[in-house]
C-alpha cells in the first residue's frame, strides 16, 4: 500500500512539474504518435489533449509542418542523434505565427534500444521580433547617422568653399585696381596699334591684336565676376522693361555672327528688379548660351507673364548637360571650361535670388539646355 501511494504522489509530483514548464514538452513512440505532452504544448498547438494523445502529426496538423515534423522525428529514430532546429515558422490554429527552436533527442530502453522521441519546444517569437526591431533601430540609426555626417561634410565642404570664396573676394577687391590700370593701359596700346596699322597690317598682325584685346576683355571680365559675386549689394528694386533688359544684357553674351538670336517676348512685359543686378545676370546666363556653342547654334529667348512672375527662358542648341554637369552647374568655382572660375552662373543666381527670384535648368542630350528665370513681375 506504501509503495501505491509513494508511486501515485511520485506520478502526481512529475505531472506538476511538466505543467511548470513554461517550453512544449512532448514524447512520441516509435510510430511517431503522442503518448505524453505537457499544458504548454497543448496551448501552442490549439487542441485538447484527447485529440492530440495516440496520433501523428500528419493526423492533427496541416500538411506542411505535418511532414516537417515527423521527418525529424524519424532523423532521431534512425540515427539516436540529437535534432536541433534553430528556427522555424509554425501558424497555430487562430493563424498566429510562431517561431520557434526545437530540440529533439532519442529514450532509450534497459537494452539501449530507441523506444521513444522526446521534443523540447521553445517558442522564441518575442525574441526574434525584439532582434527583428532591433535590427531595424540599428539600420534607422546608421542611416540617421549617415544622412547628418553627409550633412555634415557637405556643410563643411560649404563652409571651405565660402572662405575660399571670401578670401578670393577680398584679393579680388585689393587688386582689381591695380589689375585694371594696366589692363586698360593694354587696351590703349592694342587700340592706337591697330589705329596706326590700319589695313596696311598683314593678317598676322591684326590677329595677334585682336588676341590682346579679347584676353584683355577675358582678364577683366574673371575680376568682374570675382566682385559680383563677393560683393552682391541689396537690391534697388524698379519696375522696368523686360524688352530693354533683355537688349541690355545680350551686348555682355559678346555674341557673333555664327549665333543667330531669335526672341519670342510678351509685349508690354515689366519686371519689378534691381536694373543692373538683372542685366549682369542675365547677361551671364546669355553667355553661358552662347559659349556652349562654339561652332554657332541659335539662341531662343523667350519672356512671358506666369502669374505673379516675369519669366526669362533662354535655350541653346548646343550638345546639351550631363546628369552630373548639373548636379553642380550652379556651385561657385566648379567649371568644364579652359577658361574661368566657374563663377557665371553661381553670380547669376545669388543676384536672381537677391531679387526674390530662381533660375533653374532642364537639358536633353544633344539639345541643348534650357534655362528658366522667374522674378517678380510689376505691374504694367
Amino acid at each position: 500500500m506504501d509503495d501505491q501511494l509513494r508511486t501515485g504522489a511520485r506520478a502526481t509530483f512529475l505531472d506538476d512539474v511538466l505543467a511548470g514548464v513554461p517550453d512544449a514538452l512532448f514524447v512520441k513512440d516509435r510510430d511517431r504518435r503522442y503518448v505524453l505532452v505537457n499544458a504548454a504544448f497543448l496551448a501552442l498547438a490549439g487542441k485538447p489533449e484527447e485529440v492530440v494523445l495516440g496520433r501523428r502529426d500528419d493526423e492533427i496538423l496541416d500538411p506542411d509542418p505535418a511532414a516537417r515534423f515527423l521527418a525529424t522525428d524519424l532523423e532521431v529514430l534512425t540515427t539516436g542523434a540529437c535534432v536541433r532546429v534553430e528556427e522555424e515558422i509554425y501558424v497555430g490554429p487562430d493563424k498566429q505565427k510562431f517561431v520557434l527552436a526545437t530540440t529533439k533527442v532519442p529514450m532509450r530502453d534497459e537494452h539501449g534500444a530507441i523506444t521513444h522521441v522526446l521534443g523540447i519546444v521553445h517558442d522564441i517569437t518575442r525574441l526574434k521580433l525584439a532582434e527583428d526591431a532591433l535590427r531595424s533601430a540599428k539600420e534607422e540609426l546608421e542611416r540617421r547617422v549617415e544622412e547628418r555626417t553627409e550633412a555634415l561634410r557637405g556643410a563643411q565642404q560649404e563652409l571651405l568653399r565660402k572662405e575660399r570664396l571670401a578670401v578670393l573676394g577680398q584679393l579680388a577687391g585689393g587688386l582689381a585696381h591695380q589689375i585694371r590700370n594696366p589692363l586698360a593701359a593694354i587696351t590703349n596700346a592694342a587700340s592706337v596699334l591697330k589705329r596706326r596699322l590700319g589695313e596696311s597690317a598683314d593678317s598676322d598682325v591684326r590677329q595677334a591684336v585682336a588676341i590682346i584685346r579679347e584676353e584683355v576683355w577675358e582678364a577683366n571680365r574673371i575680376i568682374t565676376d570675382l566682385l559680383d559675386y563677393a560683393r552682391i549689394r541689396p537690391p534697388s528694386r524698379v519696375g522696368i522693361d523686360v524688352v530693354e533688359l533683355i537688349e541690355a544684357a545680350l551686348p555682355l553674351a559678346r555674341a557673333d555672327e555664327r549665333i543667330v538670336i531669335e526672341r519670342n517676348v510678351e509685349p508690354a512685359l515689366r519686371a519689378l528688379v534691381d536694373e543692373r543686378q538683372m542685366r549682369d545676370a542675365l547677361g551671364n546666363v546669355l553667355r553661358n548660351g552662347v559659349e556652349a556653342m562654339p561652332e554657332g547654334g541659335t539662341l531662343r529667348i523667350e519672356a512671358f507673364r506666369d502669374g505673379a512672375h516675369a519669366t526669362i527662358a533662354v535655350q541653346d542648341t548646343g550638345p546639351g548637360l550631363t546628369r552630373a554637369s548639373l548636379r553642380y552647374l550652379f556651385e561657385p568655382l566648379v567649371t568644364s571650361k579652359p577658361l574661368g572660375l566657374g563663377l557665371g552662373l553661381a553670380t547669376a543666381k545669388a543676384l536672381i535670388e537677391n531679387q526674390g527670384g530662381s533660375i533653374r535648368c532642364t537639358t536633353s542630350a544633344g539639345l541643348g539646355a534650357r534655362f528658366e528665370i522667374r522674378v517678380p513681375a510689376a505691374e504694367e
